[in-house]
């Protein structure tokens, strides 16, 4: 041992002990730090080493940062460089380590602290010899090693890399699977026997099929107050639990084949690159299913079919918005019916959208503008989108006329299917927390009464289960009440509304996402093309078939134009009315601009201008005693209120006239009227309308009827400051009420 040190002391000289001595103490992994107890101490031992060849021990230097890290690189080392960092400002007499591989398995990293000890005179030391990487031999041998001990990382990876590999292409490298699958005594994967959990995929499977997108899947899940089967991977039994949903749990079910009864691997590959700051990163790369390097079919059992799956993959594909992906995109909430499906004419491109005007006054047109992008220049073509959008809602619903009665039973089949989910799903989880207070009430009666210190603890879990049960079993009930299917009376309605699908689509309850969802059931694509005098619209249907059909172009400002009906209906009230009054009349029925915004006087002006419709010339001449007069005069000669005035008018005991619906009335009071309902005295013996028909034996809206067809005679009187009506029936006999009936 003396004879060993000896000649290491040889490369030692003053100028070596004048500087500090590091021993740099590391292993890869923290399961070897924890493990490998013996190695760590060897390295820690070096601090003896270094001592007895001449240091003193304030100048022995332990650097141990880079415990449980790997060697294949400097740049997550903070240890490594602090010892790169000092040796380059010499201030490192010798570098100490247990091997010199565990200073660096990385070539750059190696051979740069190589070149820094020989240009600062600092020696390498490792368990057995001292280098000194000034002389030629010295640094010759270290390089080797450097290099042999890379090469010795590198083939380790790869020989088990290679052993995964085989293991992977017989079908025999399992991992931990996720929810709706279990692994069995013989180590294989097979379909889960929890129903909750099998019945949740299942219908996560079907409602993308009815939603078509995996974020309305979510939303569905989210708004039913359903949780979903995760299996939790941290734990050491892997058990599955039930959480709130979020959207990537959906995603992750929806893109796993493992569910189409598949065996894959090589779905993801590792990457190195180099992040912002240089440091060599692993990143993880998913790869395109053309490229998967094994793929096993009927490997297990499946929850759906390979081809499903693909089927599936394309729809999400398809609904990606944040990239230019060339595919339609999921159906939004936007005006723009056909988002996604029209494309260009003219050069195949699909063709965006672009909004304009204020949000009362909402246009968009469908503009080809990709060829600017790229390229430079102008658009390709700009098509507006109301009369379009209207155009092709047309064919549609033209189309789809004859099939329209079979929507109701669908739609009632449909409903029916997903309360049956609902319930199956209910059912399950109500069984699971039976189970969980079943349990909980056994492990509580199996202690020992005596034993409080655990049985308080066990009837304390024992509470909260049967609390988490009466929960479940309150929001089942909720959840399973809440669906309202179509009685059988119902459903013939709904049959005969079928048949008037068109009223169905104008619905305010239907959404634009709806209206979308339903051309895309039958549409492909919509080619528009611009012509010097009109739009070519092709419509391509699912299948291949086409309709051709043409739109006449308009001027400018075309589709903001005030609807003909509405202009017509201008021209017919200017004959009596002036332009305020016209405005409040079609603002009473509710009709709208050409801009989507209500009437004003200065409005109905612009519009008799543009249509030459003439100005009110019409000088109405009234009888100051009998009118005619709007209801508001009517109201204040009779002396009644305005609703009272409305009311006659409705019931048929008052005439009037009135152009349209929210035109002023014209009511002509004659004399008769006036006494009739401005409260005239009654004759002696004439009697209200419970007395009336007490007498005449029939019921009160019957004797109603009577006075307001005019079959019984009645006037209004004043009681109190309550009106009513005092009818004659003095005379009436048995054969004149018969008469009456006879009437």
């Amino acid at each position: 041992m003396n004879q060993v040190m000896d000649e290491r002391h040889i490369k030692i000289q003053p100028q070596h002990l004048e500087r500090a001595a590091y021993v740099y103490v590391r292993q890869s992994s923290p399961r070897q730090v924890i493990e490998h107890l013996e190695s760590r101490r060897r390295q820690y031992d070096l601090v003896n080493w270094a001592s007895a060849a001449g240091w003193p021990g304030d100048q022995i230097v332990v650097i141990d940062e880079d415990q449980g890290k790997s060697g294949s690189s400097a740049k997550t080392r903070p240890g490594f460089a602090r010892l790169i960092a000092a040796v380059a400002q010499g201030e490192v007499g010798i570098v100490i380590a247990l091997e010199v591989t565990r200073l660096s398995r990385n070539s750059p990293d190696w051979h740069n602290l190589l070149y820094l000890c020989r240009f600062t005179n600092t020696l390498i030391a490792d368990e057995h010899t001292v280098y000194d990487p000034d002389q030629s031999s010295d640094r010759l041998v270290l390089g080797i090693r450097g290099q042999m001990a890379e090469l010795e990382l590198e083939t380790s990876i790869e020989r088990m890399v290679s052993a995964r590999w085989n293991k992977a292409a017989r079908g025999e490298l399992y991992t931990i699977p996720p929810a709706g699958y279990d692994i069995d005594e013989r180590g294989q994967w097979v379909k889960s026997s929890d129903e909750s959990v099998v019945h949740a995929l299942m219908t996560v499977f079907e409602k993308l099929d009815e939603l078509g997108s995996a974020r309305q899947v979510f939303a569905w899940w989210r708004d039913q107050g359903l949780q979903y089967p995760v299996r939790r991977l941290r734990s050491r039994s892997h058990p599955v639990v039930w959480l709130a949903p979020t959207y990537a749990m959906f995603l992750r079910t929806l893109h796993n084949p493992i569910y189409t009864g598949a065996y894959v691997f090589g779905r993801s590959k590792s990457v190195r690159c180099l992040d912002a700051e240089g440091v060599v990163r692993t990143r993880s790369q998913r790869v395109k299913r053309d490229d998967w390097r094994v793929v096993i079919y009927d490997h297990h059992d499946a929850y759906i079919s390979y081809d499903r799956f693909v089927r599936n993959e394309e729809r999400l594909r398809e609904n990606v918005t944040m990239r230019s992906t060339g595919k339609h995109g999921p159906a939004r909430e936007g005006a723009a019916l056909l988002q996604g499906l029209a494309l260009c004419g003219h050069c195949g491109r699909r063709m965006s959208l672009s909004y304009g005007g204020s949000t009362r006054a909402r246009v968009y047109q469908y503009r080809c503008s990709r060829a600017r992008a790229q390229h430079g220049g102008v658009d390709c073509q700009v098509v507006g989108g109301k009369r379009v959008d209207q155009m092709v809602v047309d064919v549609f619903l033209e189309a789809t006329m004859p099939c329209a009665a079979d929507a109701a039973r669908l739609a009632n089949e449909e409903a029916h299917r997903e309360s049956e989910a609902l319930r199956l799903y209910w059912a399950h989880q109500i069984e699971r927390m039976q189970y969980e207070a079943q349990r909980a009430e056994r492990q509580y009666m199996a202690v020992e009464p005596e034993n409080r210190v655990v049985a308080r603890e066990l009837e304390r879990r024992w509470e909260q289960a049967l609390k988490e049960l009466e929960r479940v079993r309150t929001e089942a009930g909720q959840a399973i009440d809440s669906p309202e299917l179509l009685s059988v009376d119902d459903l013939e309605k709904v049959h005969l509304l079928g048949q008037e699908l068109q009223a169905v689509w104008h619905e305010d309850s239907t959404t634009n996402r709806d209206r979308k969802r339903l051309l895309r059931c039958l549409i492909e694509e919509v080619q528009l093309s611009t012509g010097e005098d009109h739009y070519a619209v092709r419509i391509v249907w699912k299948g291949g078939a086409t309709t051709q059909r043409e739109l006449v172009r308009g001027p400018a400002g075309w589709a903001r134009r005030t609807p003909e009906d509405t202009v017509e209906l201008v021209r017919q009230l200017a004959t009596r009315f002036d332009d305020a009054q016209i405005a409040r009349v079609l603002n009473k029925q509710g009709r709208r601009s050409g801009r989507d915004i209500p009437f004003t006087q200065a409005a109905i002006t612009s519009l008799r201008g543009k249509n030459q419709i003439p100005k009110c010339a019409t000088i109405v001449l009234t009888d100051p005693r009998q009118g005619p007069f709007n209801a508001e005069q009517a109201a204040r000669e009779l002396g009644v209120t305005m609703s009272t005035v409305h009311r006659w008018l409705r019931d048929g005991v008052l005439a009037g006239e009135q152009l349209t619906a929210g035109a002023p009335w014209q009511i002509v009071l004659t004399d008769e009227i006036r006494e009739r309902l401005a409260g005239a005295e009654a004759p002696e013996g004439w009697v209200g309308v419970t007395e009336a028909a007490r007498r005449l034996g029939v019921s009160k809206s019957l004797v109603a009827y009577w006075v307001k067809s005019g079959k019984l005679a009645a006037v209004r009187v004043t009681v109190g400051k309550r009106r009513c009506w005092k009818i004659d029936i003095e005379s009436a006999t048995c054969g004149q009420q018969h008469d009456i009936f006879e009437q």
